[in-house]
């Protein structure tokens, strides 16, 4: 079963982890008036008795928007944080303070606190406010407004779906609702490429971990490779399928390590009917060579609808939720299902992100061989552990065990031997 870690005040849409106890949330109610808080929060992971727990800490409103997509990655400084906002992207450096402050430093924060609780409510000052350093719940940390860009130009309705960092976070890409693949120099943000890569909306991008090419998959049914340096498209992904044309799309990309050769990358897509039937087709995961970009293995994950993708910092896993709220954790070389929580959340998953594989995350997580935390609009933040899986197989064994030995016994009685 899935862990409750803790629930927020607002729909939620994003989620990005910023070291081995600290998750970033994000989402709100957007520019409507409907009292719905728009915000960025931090929360600490901890054990509370034989359970995982996240507390907030820190929360940084982002009115009047919402943040749909978000991207973290560490500097040395602290952690750049991409928010996108509307047709907008804001690159914020989140820090944290290292000293600890005396005893007469931190009567003057309990007041300050105390004050800003009273400030809270006040919408004098909310608009484009998050260029402003907030603290609204811990003095620890600080937010810093570092650059805000117009990322995507749709006539009607602009929207950035997308965004991620490169691996050494010197640019992010962003793509949106104009079809169009950004890619933007990190810290002013600014433009190093403007690519026309589709004819319809971006679902999903991805750059490559060396951080010279792009994968951008769209609602034109297509999935394109770029090259960063010059913009020019290198290869398109074609699916192995015997489906008919346009029957499905691409709905997520990602790339990952091998699992077996870390200096080998591997490239996962997760595949959606494009229209609803009366018999549900089923979805796929699928993963391609990443030199070659040929597929080279796809496994069908029923006909429950997916919604989000994730890979492991290491490579191991794959988190996926579903239309329903399901989460699950795949095998990454195999494409075989580990484990699968049904009806996590109340509504559809819009985010996930894998807690660092490590000794910190298993002491948080009991033992646990892997964790997926995973975000959706139901206002939840849940946490899915996976056992280790020779720990599974031992249960597998003795139950298998158990139920040969009950048949035996009554055929035995049967027979009237015993």
């Amino acid at each position: 079963m899935a862990v409750r870690l803790c629930s927020a005040n607002y729909p939620l849409y994003a989620v990005t982890l910023l070291d081995d106890a600290h998750i970033l949330v994000a989402g709100g109610g957007g520019k409507a008036r409907t009292g719905v808080e728009n915000a960025m929060e931090i929360f600490e992971l901890q054990r509370e008795g034989k359970k995982c727990v996240a507390t907030s800490i820190h929360k940084h409103s982002t009115d009047p928007r919402a943040v749909m997509s978000l991207a973290a990655k560490s500097d040395g400084k602290g952690h750049l944080v991409a928010a996108g906002m509307d047709g907008k992207c804001q690159l914020f450096r989140i820090t944290r303070s290292k000293e600890t402050p005396d005893e007469g430093e931190q009567d003057a924060d309990k007041e300050n606190e105390a004050n800003l609780r009273k400030r809270k409510g006040s919408t004098g000052h909310k608009a484009e406010k998050s260029t402003e350093v907030t603290d609204q719940t811990s003095s620890d940390y600080k937010v810093e407004s570092l650059a805000c860009v117009d990322t995507d130009f749709h006539k009607e309705d602009p929207f950035q779906k997308v965004v991620r960092f490169s691996r050494d976070g010197d640019i992010i890409a962003t793509g949106g609702a104009d079809g169009h693949v950004r890619v933007w120099k990190v810290p002013k943000l600014e433009k190093k490429l403007d690519i026309k890569a589709h004819l319809d909306e971006i679902d999903d991008l991805d750059i490559s971990p060396s951080g010279n090419k792009i994968v951008s998959v769209s609602r034109d049914y297509h999935a394109y490779v770029w090259k960063v340096e010059s913009g020019k498209r290198e290869a398109e992904l074609h699916w192995d399928r015997e489906v008919p044309e346009k029957s499905y799309r691409i709905k997520a990309v990602r790339f990952g390590t091998s699992q077996e050769k870390k200096s080998t990358v591997q490239l996962y897509t997760m595949h959606i009917p494009a229209r609803r039937e009366r018999k549900p087709l089923p979805c796929y995961l699928t993963k391609w060579d990443a030199m070659k970009f040929v597929p080279v293995k796809t496994r069908s994950t029923g006909t429950e609808l997916l919604s989000s993708l994730t890979v492991s910092d290491d490579g191991v896993f794959l988190g996926v939720g579903t239309g329903s709220g399901d989460t699950m954790i795949y095998v990454s070389w195999s494409l075989q299902k580990a484990h699968r929580v049904s009806e996590a959340h109340g509504i559809f998953v819009t985010g996930l992100s894998f807690l660092k594989n490590n000794a910190e995350t298993a002491e948080l997580t009991s033992g646990a061989e892997t964790a997926l935390v995973s975000v959706s609009a139901d206002h939840h933040v849940n946490l899915t552990p996976m056992r280790p899986r020779h720990m599974i197989s031992t249960w597998f064994a003795v139950i298998g065990f158990l139920v040969l030995l009950v048949i035996v016994m009554v055929y035995l009685g049967q027979q009237g031997l015993i």
